[in-house]
Formats: C-alpha cells, sequence, structure tokens
C-alpha cells in the first residue's frame, strides 16, 4: 500500500498541525480553514486509507488499525510529532483511538463531530429499526439483481452506507461505524477540545457531551445551527480558534 495522500498548506517550522476528514470525503474539507490559518501553522491535509487518492487498506481496518498507520506515517515518517490532530466525524473516531494508543505524538486533539460512543437509543426507535432489519433482510433475499439490491440498500441504509458500496469500501465502513470507544476513552491524556454542530442528526451534541464526560482533560463547544457538513465551513471559525488556543 502507497503511503497516504496529503497537501501541505502554511509556514515551515509552525505548529504542525494534521487535518483528517470524514467518512466518503477528503483533505478539501479542511483547506478554508488550513489557508485561513497558514501565517502561523504548518498543516499537513491527509486523505485517509480509501479515500481520495489514498489506497484502499487490503484488510478491513477498524478505527485501531488506521490510527495505528496514521501514527507510524505521521510520527516516523514525516517526524510531526508534537502536533495538533484536527479529525471530523471518521477523522475524530481516529484521533480519540490515538489519544489512547499513541498519545505522545500530539499536544492537543479537536475532535469535530466525531463519533466512537453509541446513541441513546428509545424503546420505539430500537423497535423500529429492528422492523426495518427484518423488512430489509426479507427483500434483499427476495431481490433478483444487482439494482434490485442497490435500491433496497437505498431505501433502508444510510447515505454513507449505500456509498461504501460504490467505492469497494463496505467491509471497512460496517467495522468502524459499530466500534464503542466508550472504555477506553477515560485513558486519554491529551487535552481535547469537542466541537458539535446543534443541528447534527449524524453525530447529535448527546454524542459530543458523552465523549467528554469521558475524556478527562476535554473541552466541550456546541455551535448553534450547524449540522455535520455546515460545522466545517460556517463553523470553520471555530475549528479556526481552537487550533489557534493549541498552538499558542
Amino acid at each position: 500500500m502507497q503511503p497516504p495522500h496529503y497537501i501541505r498548506i502554511g509556514t515551515p517550522g509552525a505548529p504542525k498541525v494534521v487535518f483528517a476528514h470524514g467518512w466518503g470525503r477528503s483533505h478539501r474539507d479542511f483547506i478554508p480553514v488550513a489557508e485561513a490559518l497558514a501565517p502561523s501553522i504548518d498543516a499537513y491535509l491527509f486523505d485517509l486509507p480509501g479515500h481520495g487518492k489514498s489506497d484502499r487498506p487490503d484488510e478491513a481496518w477498524g478505527t485501531v488499525e488506521y490510527a495505528e498507520y496514521m501514527a507510524r506515517y505521521v510520527a516516523m515518517d514525516l517526524a510531526l510529532e508534537d502536533c495538533v490532530w484536527v479529525g471530523h466525524s471518521f477523522g475524530g473516531r481516529i484521533g480519540l483511538r490515538l489519544g489512547v494508543h499513541s498519545p505522545g505524538i500530539m499536544r492537543h486533539m479537536v475532535i469535530v463531530a466525531g463519533a466512537g460512543v453509541p446513541r441513546e437509543i428509545s424503546r420505539m426507535e430500537r423497535w423500529k429499526r429492528k422492523w426495518n432489519g427484518r423488512k430489509f433482510q426479507k427483500a434483499k433475499a427476495a431481490a433478483r439483481t444487482e439494482d434490485e439490491l442497490i435500491a433496497l440498500e437505498r431505501k433502508f441504509g444510510s447515505p454513507d452506507y449505500v456509498m461504501s458500496r460504490e467505492t469497494g469500501m463496505r467491509d471497512i465502513f460496517v467495522r468502524t461505524i459499530s466500534e464503542d470507544q466508550s472504555a477506553d476513552l477515560p485513558r486519554i491524556p491529551t487535552p481535547t477540545t469537542l466541537i458539535y454542530g446543534s443541528a447534527d442528526t449524524e453525530t447529535p451534541p448527546e454524542i459530543g457531551k458523552k465523549i467528554a464526560d469521558l475524556v478527562p482533560n476535554s473541552t466541550y463547544v456546541e455551535c448553534p445551527f450547524y449540522d455535520h457538513i455546515s460545522i466545517l465551513d460556517r463553523g470553520r471559525h471555530q475549528i479556526a480558534l481552537a487550533i489557534k488556543e493549541a498552538t499558542a
């Protein structure tokens, strides 16, 4: 597997900042923030393995394998120790793993709309999911063509689940989306800023608050009106502020 693709923006010799995007996205999500802070940081914007221009892993990696791979590359190949890790969504999941297993390479983490702990699900919602799951499995067994199967996935599955078939990442998606990091989060020593949008339905504020309760040295920030994606563009000033504070 080739090294991950990345671009570099900023000032050599300034504090190092590593950016890791969300599922199905790329380094482009963080270009506006990196360019805004270019005079004061040395930014490395990665395409995580299997996304953008980076090769997918040969096996079905979970976030532990992603974190181990990124830790080796960031610390050993690029010598970016004492960096700030900025991770959105999937990149946040990986960051939390790094916080447990490779805390020495980071001075601070900024987790933006990151998951890693289960959501509270009402009895009604649990029943609804179970019922829809049975309907999907029954309809899937009766599907006769690839097109019929794809149509069923679009009806019953999330956009990321549907996309994972198109990108050949279904095995990795299914493995990572079901992970629960709750037991490990109290072991993170790295100062952590958690940024969530109040209108985010994919990783809602309750997720951020749970993580904040578990990570010892953490600060929780909630941005009104922003959802899972607008937190990256309209909310980029809040991400930039967290990076400035972490690199001061």
